[in-house]
């Protein structure tokens, strides 16, 4: 089974800076880590490959340093690892990003059986370019997965939508994103990241690779452009009462007659 997995390399969030003028994120000299979720994918399209065969191919896009999140999933078991680069990809948004991997993954040879990826990032926390590559490759897509069920030539996954547990099939080829609860992310030996670090090659595409055009990637081909940042408000304080059940109850109604969402003429009386 082959097994394509997108990750990103995201900014460690106490690293987290802003370019005032591109309203982009400053990714050069920030220490970065592999996007959570997207490990997780990794670790499932690992698990799968350890039963079922095949070989786990690791894409990202993103600028020279993104090559360390790549060595890194190598280390974890990944057979090869693909960096997507150029100065033309800077400032992408998801629709643009989007586009740029699945142009990449609609090359690899063989084309993958399932694509995984992580349902969202840390550093946008969009949840769109899963479900936007699934588009552009004209694949059957399931998002928020929680477990996953190799059938012969189909999965069974299931995900938690609205509280309750929907149970889906889906045939193959298929791209899935995933949550927390899929499955856990082992450790790594020492030794195989030395080895991955050292040892293996990792191949690099550019947009002349691809058969990009400019106008098709980074700020020129995106359709969103962030115009403005600034801090959330502060949250309110809340009041921090104790007493007896009635003394809370006496105490919640007056604050929701203050607030004037409950009316005196609705008939509580204490």
């Amino acid at each position: 089974m082959n097994i394509a997995v997108c990750i990103k390399q995201v900014p460690d969030t106490p690293s987290i800076r802003m370019d005032r003028e591109r309203m982009t994120i400053i990714r050069d000299g920030v220490e970065s880590v592999i996007n959570p979720l997207d490990y997780v994918a990794l670790q499932a399209a690992l698990d799968l490959r350890d039963r079922k065969g095949g070989e786990v191919v690791v894409i990202t896009m993103g600028p020279p340093q993104s090559e360390e999140a790549l060595r890194e999933a190598i280390a974890a078991g990944a057979d090869r690892a693909i960096l997507v680069t150029g100065a033309a990809f800077s400032g992408a948004d998801t629709l643009a990003t989007s586009h740029v991997l699945a142009v990449a993954i609609s090359k690899l040879d063989p084309f993958p059986d399932l694509v995984l990826c992580g349902a969202h990032t840390t550093d946008s926390d969009t949840a769109h370019v899963g479900p936007q590559m699934a588009e552009e490759l004209n694949l059957p897509q399931i998002c928020g997965v929680n477990e996953i069920h190799m059938e012969e030539d189909y999965l069974t996954v299931k995900r938690l939508s609205d509280g309750f547990v929907e149970t889906l099939q889906v045939s193959l080829p298929a791209l899935l994103t995933v949550t927390q609860e899929l499955c856990s992310v082992g450790h790594l030996p020492l030794g195989d990241l030395q080895i991955a670090f050292s040892e293996r090659e990792i191949t690099q595409w550019g947009p002349e690779d691809l058969g990009l055009k400019e106008e098709e990637v980074g700020l020129r081909g995106s359709a969103t452009q962030v115009w403005k940042l600034s801090v959330p408000p502060p949250r309110r304080e809340g009041d921090l009462i104790s007493g007896s059940p009635q003394t809370l109850v006496d105490h919640l109604i007056r604050k929701l007659e203050d607030l004037s969402i409950l009316d005196e003429e609705d008939g509580y009386k204490s």
